[in-house]
């Protein structure tokens, strides 16, 4: 029996992006929602591992005009786990 409690977006949290003397990354992003309370619910988190290539990629893309350090780097990393089919699109707010 479904029970609604109101309606939710789902969102995505980046965590930290590790970098490796090697040239590979890794990175978990969280999925949940923001509540009443204004506090993100996370309802699952997934890791990535991204290789070389990749992380170049994401550290050589064009910065985004105003945007901070942090969220600029948050969108890169987003970008590049969507053009690889790693997970679905999104609106970014």
């Amino acid at each position: 029996m479904p029970v609604s409690y109101g309606v939710y977006k789902k969102q995505l949290k980046l965590l930290p992006l590790t970098l490796y003397p090697d040239g590979r990354a890794s990175v978990s992003v969280r999925f949940g929602y923001v509540g009443e309370d204004e506090v993100f619910n996370a309802i699952s988190e997934q890791a990535f591992q991204i290789d070389e290539a990749g992380v170049s990629a994401i550290l050589d893309s064009q910065p985004i005009h105003g945007l901070s350090r942090r969220d600029d780097l948050s969108y890169s990393v987003y970008a590049y786990l969507v053009q690889n089919g790693l997970i679905e699109p999104g609106t970014v707010s």
